[in-house]
């Protein structure tokens, strides 16, 4: 399956197809180009780029996700696959008559999950938090007691110090938080998409201008995974955002994590949560498919 991000950094670059090959050029002159199908994300964030129609649409059929990033690589928007599944119709029937109190399990799922994840990244910074596993426990349908937000209250400072605050447009390294955040969104969604739902109706994100609710929701328990990575880069003196940086954060999608039935990457896991989504919407039960805790041993693989 395509797993490879590519990005589209440098100004006034052509992007178009041929033959099989996503190709870039500028001024005629080509300057490298890829095979579509290997491509999982493209990445739009150089000023003044231009994309063919031929090459939305070659990608487009070859189930890949485009992403297009403002300011300090916060994503503005995303293109997606519409139709790559034989059941879509059905999918989608599912997933809006999913009831209330079904999608309130399965959020109580995901928030027990990536408080447990937060936990684990800690641990393996030397920094156990058995309030925060405690919490994980504690979380109920819904998460009525807002156990994530305290949570988040808990861990951000422990993650990157007390001066630090989550925000999209706020100083380093919310860049490469938000940098990490994007390619995470674009492989749940391109998950949710070729599994044949449709990425605005969420389980608990219901904001009306939010194209990709469903996609915030799934992504949660990954989050930590980015938060560790930039952490690990933060403790070697990066943080701004650089073509070497992006190109690690790129590669989590490659992040090996364990499963009750063995590893997986991270890529691979999104599909496996999507499609266990399909079977707890089928069944009406929240039996998510989700990692194991990371092990302090495993996040050696960002070194």
């Amino acid at each position: 399956m395509n797993q490879r991000i590519v990005e589209i950094s440098e100004p006034g670059q052509y992007v178009h197809v041929h033959r099989g090959f996503l190709i870039v050029s500028r001024e005629k002159i080509e300057r490298g180009r890829v095979p579509l199908a290997d491509i999982a994300v493209l990445i739009l964030s150089g000023p003044g780029a231009t994309l063919s129609t031929n090459a939305v649409n070659a990608l487009l059929d070859e189930n890949c996700s485009v992403i297009f990033c403002g300011a300090n690589y916060h994503p503005k928007g995303m293109v997606l696959p519409v139709d790559p599944h034989h059941q879509h119709t059905r999918r989608l029937q599912q997933q809006i008559s999913a009831t209330l109190p079904l999608k309130k399990r399965l959020w109580q799922a995901l928030v027990r999950a990536k408080i447990e994840n937060q936990a684990g990244a800690l641990e393996s910074t030397q920094m156990k938090d058995e309030v925060l596993y405690s919490f994980a426990r504690r979380v109920q349908s819904g998460d009525p007691d807002n156990l994530e937000a305290q949570s988040a209250r808990r861990y951000w400072p422990q993650m990157f110090g007390n001066d630090f605050r989550r925000d999209a447009e706020g100083i380093a390294p919310n860049g490469l938080l938000n940098y990490g955040y994007a390619i995470l969104r674009a492989g749940t969604a391109r998950a949710i998409s070729i599994s044949g739902f449709h990425p605005a109706l969420g389980l608990h994100h219901h904001n009306q201008s939010n194209a990709f609710c469903l996609a915030d929701d799934l992504m949660e328990p990954f989050r930590p995974i980015v938060d560790r990575a930039v952490r690990f880069w933060v403790d070697q003196g990066e943080s701004e955002v650089n073509p070497a940086i992006k190109r690690k954060l790129a590669g989590l999608l490659d992040f090996e994590l364990t499963y009750s039935d063995g590893v997986r990457t991270l890529a691979n896991g999104l599909i496996k949560l999507a499609q266990s989504l399909a079977r707890s919407f089928e069944s009406k039960s929240a039996e998510l498919d989700l990692p194991r805790t990371p092990l302090p041993l495993e996040w050696t693989a960002l070194e």
